[in-house]
């Protein structure tokens, strides 16, 4: 038996590995794995920190936009909500800004939609607010890498129109959307219905217009924004319903929400994990009540984008019920859609977010363990008739298809 002195060192695999090949890796892990990976040892964590790897790895929910009224001139300004100090973002801190583009810094800017890390932005003409001039346009634009890139005009002049962002990050394709759906009022005292969409995609650099398919006069829901998973927009309607539509804009589908919701009810879709999530408050004691509310959530089933599929109502189930959970806002007084509204859900972790107008918060409330934290304080002059926008911070240009690049600002 040899002595132990002339034993040879057994050589770990791992330690032949470059950091290249280890950020390789570590770019095709989720983000949730992601995070046990950087505990592993020094090396694992240096490459999952390093700002190089960081374009490669992925990302998380860093903060939120949301709009403000601006005193100093007259529409709106952007705030960023920074996030980066809690446990379930570990993202580093940064103040990210919307792109302007050098030759439009007099028009008007007003975000629209995000998805994946990139925001849609409605640029208007300076005086568009005092002429009501329909005649906008588009922008697409990346915050973290100040990348934009300003739409060609839809055809469409009207005044009654809802737009939404269409992009997929763990998409084999880094093609994006657009959809501008073209409203109508049926009568004077009822609200607009779909009607048509106008569909841009990156990769033809072109709009296509639709009819609508949905059956009946479907009403989006107000201040509610959009997900796009698999292929397809996804958006809440005043029905009791969640209407679906493909970035071709050639299928259509709705599909009947958990239960009836009235317009009064605080309902919610994100995605998170990879899924669909379907949020709504089921408190029913009214207005006025001083009880603790109560949610449910639950995931929209994959078997819904079989679209040549027929299956009899009794035996498929669009949704799993995943949380039915009580005082989810404790210390909190609510009041359906006027205190406190739902306005995110975590890509990553089991945490949704709320606005709590009465204290001007933004509260993050984790469903696993059932506790809220404050963890923005709201500018004063916060506008409540539109979303927070999730940033994601994408650091990876986007190689679009067409020949068409975002263009860089200098």
């Amino acid at each position: 038996r040899p002595s132990q002195a002339m034993e040879k060192p057994v050589e770990e695999p791992f330690s032949r590995l470059t950091d290249d090949l280890i950020a390789e890796i570590l770019s095709r892990v989720p983000y949730k794995s992601l995070r046990i990976c950087e505990c592993v040892c020094p090396a694992w964590r240096a490459v999952v920190t390093d700002p190089a790897s960081r374009r490669r790895i992925a990302q998380t929910l860093a903060g939120f936009f949301h709009i403000v009224t601006d005193d100093e001139a007259p529409g709106f300004a952007v705030s960023y909500a920074d996030l980066s100090a809690f446990p379930w973002a570990s993202v580093p801190k940064a103040y990210p800004r919307l792109p302007v583009p050098p030759d439009r810094t007099d028009c008007f800017f007003y975000p629209e939609d995000s998805s994946d890390g990139l925001f849609l932005t409605r640029v208007a003409p300076p005086l568009a607010c005092v002429r009501r001039d329909e005649k906008f346009l588009y922008m697409v634009s990346n915050p973290a890498t100040g990348d934009y890139f300003v739409l060609p005009h839809s055809g469409y002049t009207g005044g009654h129109r809802r737009a939404y962002l269409g992009f997929d990050g763990d998409a084999p394709t880094q093609e994006f959307h657009v959809f501008e759906f073209v409203l109508e009022k049926i009568q004077a005292l009822r609200p607009t219905v779909v009607r048509r969409v106008n569909i841009y995609s990156s990769e033809t650099g072109a709009w296509v217009a639709r009819e609508s398919q949905w059956n009946g006069g479907f009403t989006l829901r107000c201040r509610q924004p959009g997900v796009f998973r698999k292929g397809c927009l996804h958006l809440l309607t005043d029905q009791s319903a969640l209407a679906i539509v493909d970035a071709q804009g050639l299928k259509w589908r709705t599909v009947p929400l958990p239960t009836f919701v009235d317009p009064s009810i605080q309902i919610f879709i994100g995605k998170s994990a990879g899924q669909l999530l379907y949020i709504d408050s089921s408190d029913r004691q009214g207005r006025g009540s001083d009880r603790f509310f109560s949610i449910s959530v639950y995931a929209l089933s994959v078997g819904i984008y079989q679209w040549d599929v027929s299956c009899p109502d009794d035996i498929f189930v669009p949704w799993e019920p995943l949380w039915k959970l009580s005082n989810v806002a404790p210390k909190k007084r609510f009041k359906v859609d006027l205190a406190l509204q739902f306005t995110g859900v975590h890509p990553h972790a089991n945490i949704i977010f709320l606005v709590s107008f009465w204290d001007g918060e933004l509260i993050a409330y984790d469903l696993d363990h059932h506790e809220s934290t404050v963890v923005y304080h709201i500018h004063p002059d916060y506008e409540r008739s539109r979303p927070f926008l999730p940033y994601v911070s994408l650091l990876s240009r986007l190689p679009l298809d067409g020949g068409m690049q975002l263009a860089t600002p200098n």
